[in-house]
This record gives C-alpha cells, sequence and structure tokens, in this order.
C-alpha cells in the first residue's frame, strides 16, 4: 500500500473547510453562534493559502512544482486575495507585502434564517415544540477590495479551483 503525498492531506482539509463554507452559504440548521460560521471562513482561506506550505515542503512533490507555486499565487487573482486575506486575518493587518493588491478586508454578513417551527404553550403552560423542524441559516459574506466587492464563497470556490489546476498541471 503506497502513502499519498503529505499536501494531499493538506488539500483534504481545504475541500472539508470549503464544504462547511458551503453549508453556510446555501443554508444549514442554526445551531451554534454565528461567530463559528465566520471561524470557518477563516479556516478555509488559512488553509487554502497554507497548502503552498505543505506543497513546499513535501519530500514527494518534484522540484519543478516547488519552484512554481509562490509564482502560481501570486499569477492568481484569487490565490493572491487568499494571501492577503490569510495574512491579514493572522496578523489582523497585513504585514507582508500585498499580492493581490486590492487590500481585501471582510466586509458586511447578510443573514437569512428560515424559522420552519415554532414554540408554543401546551396546556400546563409548559413550552412545546408544535410543527416544522429547527430553523436554518444562510450567510453571505462580503469583502471590500480596493476594486470592488467579492463575495467570500466564490473566492473559495475559485481558489479551490486554482490549486486542482496547479495539482494537474505541476503535480500529477
Amino acid at each position: 500500500m503506497t502513502k499519498s503525498p503529505k499536501y494531499q492531506e493538506q488539500f483534504e482539509r481545504v475541500k472539508r473547510w470549503y464544504e462547511e463554507i458551503k453549508k453556510t452559504d446555501q443554508g444549514r440548521p442554526h445551531d451554534r453562534s454565528t461567530d463559528y460560521y465566520q471561524d470557518e471562513v477563516y479556516a478555509f482561506f488559512f488553509n487554502c493559502y497554507h497548502l503552498k506550505d505543505w506543497i513546499k515542503n513535501d519530500k514527494s512533490v518534484g522540484a519543478v512544482a516547488k519552484k512554481k507555486v509562490e509564482d502560481f499565487i501570486n499569477n492568481s487573482k484569487e490565490l493572491s486575495l487568499c494571501a492577503d486575506i490569510c495574512n491579514s486575518s493572522k496578523h489582523l493587518v497585513l504585514t507582508h507585502p500585498s499580492r493581490s493588491k486590492k487590500n481585501p478586508q471582510f466586509g458586511k454578513r447578510k443573514f437569512y434564517v428560515q424559522l420552519q417551527g415554532f414554540i408554543g404553550f401546551n396546556k400546563r403552560k409548559s413550552k412545546q415544540k408544535l410543527s416544522g423542524s429547527e430553523p436554518t441559516i444562510s450567510i453571505k459574506y462580503e469583502i471590500n477590495t480596493s476594486k470592488g466587492l467579492v463575495d467570500a464563497f466564490e473566492l473559495a470556490t475559485k481558489c479551490l479551483q486554482k490549486w486542482e489546476e496547479f495539482i494537474k498541471l505541476y503535480i500529477k
């Protein structure tokens, strides 16, 4: 049985975080504080950007991919935004030179909550769930850039696609 490359472990983590923010974007049971959902968005961008470190440090990855990864990020508007989001979130402000030159910062959050059931009182005056299921929430995160607004989930989708492209071009 052959071991899978170590970078693949990080890439799978990126995909799992993507699935979590996809649920939040499209609607999920609202079972926790909304801060947790934003944490998942941050976690996606952190893990997505740091995939490059796993690629650079994985002994099974060839020299060409290791050499090309930084330029690939710099030449990708999506991955360069991801890098700036990661670094500015990690340090509160962007402490490294901007890759995107767009000064991205999280902006507004748009919440959509659907209440599918309600609480009523039974004859004994105690609370009782009368119908439906749990409330659902969908959140749209905006990223403000010097070039306009970017939807965080759309950016995440494009970042994931760019990493798939890089892996096909330079690793597999």
